[in-house]
């Protein structure tokens, strides 16, 4: 399984995708859940996607109260100068033990620091499992389920050394969890 198979394996129902714009998850997502069931937000939309969707902060979403089954931030809470207010937007707009799955780099993996450029202007909040660990329990969610996967070329449009992932493939088996690259979370509403 790889990460998308895995947002795919804990998602259901209606559905909200945060920051979907230039991702390739969003058509995944539609495709399974067919394009009544899904929603997506982002700041920039620049073009014209299956499903509905919207242009939108993931820090101040316009929707109802419990609206969503599922929540969906692919590559998503990095990019965000206020990461907690997503959270409790999140749980927010997900109804009562709704799913929120978070996939996002590791601050600790050493093949991120190798490959990729984590500074900003495009990332302003990069996490540990144990700190995003916290940040969810704080704001009113349980860890449900927790993986790390390899980055593949198609989920690393920004990376250097493309030619070398097979060797990050390879490494990411060998690595412990805390080390290696790419973390999905999925926690529950409380």
């Amino acid at each position: 399984m790889n990460r998308v198979g895995f947002v795919l394996e804990n998602a259901n129902g209606k559905i909200l995708d945060v920051g979907f714009n230039a991702c390739s998850l969003h058509e995944k997502i539609v495709e399974k859940f067919g394009s009544n069931n899904v929603f997506g937000i982002d700041i920039l939309v620049d073009k014209k996607y299956r499903g509905n969707y919207a242009k939108a902060s993931a820090e101040e979403m316009p929707f109802k109260d419990k609206a969503f089954d599922s929540i969906i931030a692919g590559e998503l809470i990095e990019h965000l100068k206020k990461p907690e207010l997503f959270i409790k937007e999140a749980k927010r707009v997900l109804k009562s033990s709704g799913i929120l799955i978070i996939t996002t780099p590791n601050r600790k993996s050493l093949i991120n620091r190798i490959f990729h450029s984590y500074e900003a202007p495009l990332h302003f909040s990069l996490f540990t499992r144990e700190e995003l660990f916290a940040l969810l329990e704080k704001n009113g969610f349980a860890i449900s389920c927790f993986r790390c996967f390899p980055y593949t070329k198609e989920s690393s449009a920004g990376s250097r050394h493309k030619r070398l992932f097979f060797l990050r493939k390879l490494c990411h088996y060998f690595l412990p969890k805390g080390l290696q690259e790419n973390m999905c979370f999925v926690a529950k509403k409380l």
